[in-house]
């Protein structure tokens, strides 16, 4: 039985790779947002110098190459402006960007010119292509088999620590089903690629179940699954350094584990300080797959502090700029809070405009942001990303004292409107011939799972089901988006399992019992 799970999700495994080269996401880059994976590629070229740079800061040489060579994206930059079209051509073209790679990787280094980082972006990525790149070499295609061998192993953990537990291994095939929709949902709505940092979230789907379903099966932190346990946080973690967004996946298992104890020891001991911390043991031995992820968010907290280089980043954000989407998806989801602050627009720009005629109204010339030029007070954002989002910070909250009611009712309501309109425009999520092959794979599965035996296990997972689900809406929260691979593919399968799986089960329980008892008995 064990072996022929074992194959089943090697197949999965393999038929999603082929699906991804079938579809060309292993030859090209993508063109929204170029800045960040040039950026990032700029770093990690410099890290593979005969004399590396550390601190997540890369030679000015390496990006002037490739500004040269049609990736200028700033008007001061040294390089030709490609339109929007021209520009997507060139990332697509996987010869000529493994070419500009490979090229810009051996330019002779001028040490005088300013030296490059990346700014109010996710950092992870640097690493991602860094790790890659020394894997597989300097191509576009490295990226991608990275990607999956990431996925591969995390799976292979996953299969190794839940070999006994057949309802567990269908949750995971049930994955990988929904990852081959994934794949086909990474063509549209400037994803394009599976190493786009916007897709890589996917990834994280497996560690975060495979912790989850430890606390559910109340797995003992023996040696060996402890140290498989560390290993998959270590790529939770690493995918959340590459995105953000990934935070909700840390969410459902912290809510998981209360799902687990209930906080009973804690809640027992509430009223008894001497008992405090015998209490809070208790819990985390009860809960420790959740404990070895919040140990995984503090190193990751501290590693993002202290690893960049101070003298360059003290003023920057090292993740992606969180109030900024926070504060222009509320102002643009909700009526009058967009005819106080919306100034006409539906871009990042309503963001910057906002901040602007803030630093206007109050005449703060002293912000890090701010140029006065002929007397006249603008912003330019790229000289402190950092300072910035708490420009938009202050908006967000001072918002939120004068229009309490419109704030709440944009979250309550304009957001979760806007995100069932993105997915009303999301052609590929609506087009039938893209679910045939994934819900073929679901039905395969949970037939091969109630062959096996899977019947005889009760729901593992059921009451965590709805903890995932409503996790997964913390991106609608902040931003609403078509761009939310992972929150589509959770979905996915929660819909397979209770569309094809559960129908498929109580069909054989009623069969079993109509049986007839075999002769003699």
């Amino acid at each position: 039985m064990i072996v022929i799970f074992a194959l089943a999700v090697a197949c999965l495994c393999a038929l999603n790779m082929l699906h991804a080269y079938r579809l060309g996401l292993q030859s090209r880059m993508y063109d929204n947002p170029t800045y960040r994976w040039r950026q990032s590629l700029v770093i990690a070229l410099s890290r593979m110098q005969p004399q590396p740079l550390h601190g997540y800061v890369g030679y000015g040489s390496i990006l002037t190459y490739l500004t040269r060579h049609g990736l200028a994206l700033m008007n001061d930059e040294d390089g030709p402006r490609l339109s929007r079209q021209d520009l997507a051509a060139l990332v697509a073209d996987g010869a000529q960007m493994d070419r500009l790679m490979k090229e810009a990787s051996e330019v002779s280094i001028d040490p005088t010119l300013p030296p490059v980082i990346l700014q109010g972006n996710e950092l992870g990525l640097v690493d991602y292509m860094d790790w890659a790149f020394r894997l597989y070499g300097i191509s576009t295609n490295a990226l991608t088999l990275f990607y999956f061998t990431l996925l591969f192993i995390s799976v292979a953990l996953f299969v190794a620590t839940f070999r006994r537990c057949r309802l567990c291994l269908l949750l995971l095939m049930l994955y990988l089903a929904g990852h081959y929709f994934a794949l086909d949902y990474a063509r549209f709505f400037g994803i394009l690629t599976v190493h786009n940092s916007r897709f890589l979230p996917v990834i994280a789907l497996v560690p975060s179940l495979y912790l989850i379903l430890l606390m559910a099966t109340k797995a003992a932190p023996k040696p060996g699954v402890l140290a498989m346990a560390a290993a998959q946080t270590f790529i939770l973690m690493f995918i959340v350094f590459c995105r953000t967004q990934t935070y909700w996946q840390i969410a459902a298992i912290a809510l998981a584990a209360v799902v687990v104890s209930g906080l009973r020891p804690i809640r027992q001991a509430a009223m008894q300080p001497s008992r405090w911390l015998a209490a809070l043991a208790a819990t985390v031995r009860q809960t420790w797959p959740a404990a070895l992820s919040v140990l995984g968010v503090v190193a990751l907290l501290a590693y993002s502090q202290f690893a960049p280089d101070e003298s360059l980043y003290s003023k920057e954000s090292k993740e992606h700029l969180l109030w900024h989407s926070l504060f222009v998806s509320t102002v643009m989801d909700d009526p009058e809070l967009y005819a106080i602050y919306g100034y006409n627009l539906r871009s990042d720009d309503l963001g910057y405009t906002a901040v602007l005629h803030d630093l206007r109204g109050r005449n703060d010339g002293a912000s890090p942001i701010a140029e006065v030029s002929d007397g006249v007070l603008n912003i330019v954002v790229f000289k402190s990303n950092g300072a910035y989002d708490l420009a938009v910070r202050r908006l967000f909250f001072r918002m939120v004292r004068e229009h309490p009611w419109p704030v709440l009712r944009s979250f309550l309501f304009g957001k979760f409107e806007r995100q069932l309109e993105s997915f009303g425009d999301a052609d590929p999520l609506w087009a039938p011939g893209n679910y045939i092959v994934p819900i073929g794979l679901a039905l395969a599965v949970s037939l091969l799972s109630l062959a096996l035996g899977a019947a005889e296990q009760g729901m593992v997972a059921r009451r965590f089901l709805f903890v995932v689900l409503a996790c997964s809406l913390i991106t609608t929260l902040f931003d609403p988006s078509p761009v939310i691979a992972d929150v589509v593919l959770t979905w996915f399968a929660a819909i397979m399992l209770c569309v094809v799986y559960l129908p498929l089960v109580a069909l054989f329980r009623a069969w079993r019992r109509r049986a007839p008892a075999p002769a003699g008995v």
